[in-house]
Protein backbone atom coordinates (compact mmCIF):
# COMPACT_ATOMS: atom_id res chain seq x y z
CA UNK A 1 0.00 0.00 0.00
CA UNK A 2 2.34 2.81 -0.04
CA UNK A 3 3.63 5.70 1.97
CA UNK A 4 0.29 6.44 4.21
CA UNK A 5 1.49 9.91 4.69
CA UNK A 6 1.62 10.72 1.15
CA UNK A 7 -1.77 10.86 0.27
CA UNK A 8 -2.54 12.78 3.23
CA UNK A 9 -2.84 16.55 2.91
CA UNK A 10 -0.01 17.96 5.21
CA UNK A 11 -2.56 20.35 7.35
CA UNK A 12 -3.85 17.34 8.55
CA UNK A 13 -0.81 16.29 9.34
CA UNK A 14 0.28 18.92 11.29
CA UNK A 15 -3.51 19.36 13.16
CA UNK A 16 -3.37 15.62 14.39
CA UNK A 17 0.42 16.15 15.55
CA UNK A 18 -1.22 18.66 17.86
CA UNK A 19 -2.02 17.49 21.72
CA UNK A 20 -5.55 17.32 22.32
CA UNK A 21 -5.69 20.16 24.34
CA UNK A 22 -4.28 22.56 21.84
CA UNK A 23 -6.84 21.31 19.26
CA UNK A 24 -9.55 21.81 21.93
CA UNK A 25 -8.28 25.49 22.75
CA UNK A 26 -7.98 26.20 18.77
CA UNK A 27 -11.03 24.39 17.77
CA UNK A 28 -13.48 25.33 20.83
CA UNK A 29 -14.22 29.16 20.23
CA UNK A 30 -14.45 28.57 16.50
CA UNK A 31 -17.03 26.19 17.09
CA UNK A 32 -18.65 28.57 19.92
CA UNK A 33 -18.83 31.78 17.60
CA UNK A 34 -20.23 29.61 14.61
CA UNK A 35 -22.87 27.98 16.45
CA UNK A 36 -23.74 31.14 18.03
CA UNK A 37 -23.72 33.16 14.74
CA UNK A 38 -26.26 30.20 13.49
CA UNK A 39 -28.39 30.22 16.72
CA UNK A 40 -28.93 34.41 16.14
CA UNK A 41 -29.48 34.12 12.01
CA UNK A 42 -30.93 31.53 10.84
CA UNK A 43 -32.86 30.15 14.39
CA UNK A 44 -33.44 33.35 15.43
CA UNK A 45 -33.15 32.50 19.06
CA UNK A 46 -32.87 35.40 21.85
CA UNK A 47 -29.46 36.91 22.48
CA UNK A 48 -28.61 35.34 25.88
CA UNK A 49 -30.25 31.63 24.13
CA UNK A 50 -27.42 31.97 21.62
CA UNK A 51 -24.49 32.66 23.80
CA UNK A 52 -25.59 29.02 26.05
CA UNK A 53 -26.49 27.66 22.73
CA UNK A 54 -22.85 28.47 21.62
CA UNK A 55 -21.01 27.76 24.51
CA UNK A 56 -22.59 24.02 24.77
CA UNK A 57 -22.62 23.58 21.27
CA UNK A 58 -19.25 24.29 20.83
CA UNK A 59 -17.84 22.48 23.24
CA UNK A 60 -19.80 19.37 22.30
CA UNK A 61 -18.26 19.71 18.60
CA UNK A 62 -14.80 20.52 19.39
CA UNK A 63 -15.02 17.18 22.03
CA UNK A 64 -16.36 15.80 18.62
CA UNK A 65 -13.48 16.92 16.62
CA UNK A 66 -10.86 15.96 19.22
CA UNK A 67 -12.25 11.98 19.32
CA UNK A 68 -12.84 11.81 15.25
CA UNK A 69 -8.68 13.29 15.41
CA UNK A 70 -7.57 10.71 18.05
CA UNK A 71 -9.29 7.75 16.05
CA UNK A 72 -8.07 8.81 12.35
CA UNK A 73 -4.48 9.48 14.26
CA UNK A 74 -4.60 5.88 15.62
CA UNK A 75 -5.42 4.85 12.07
CA UNK A 76 -2.50 6.10 10.53
CA UNK A 77 -0.23 5.13 13.62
Amino acid sequence: MGDPHKSVPRLLLWWESLETWVQLVISFPIFAVLTLLINIGPFSQPLGRSIFYGLFEGAVLSGMLAVATATERGKRR
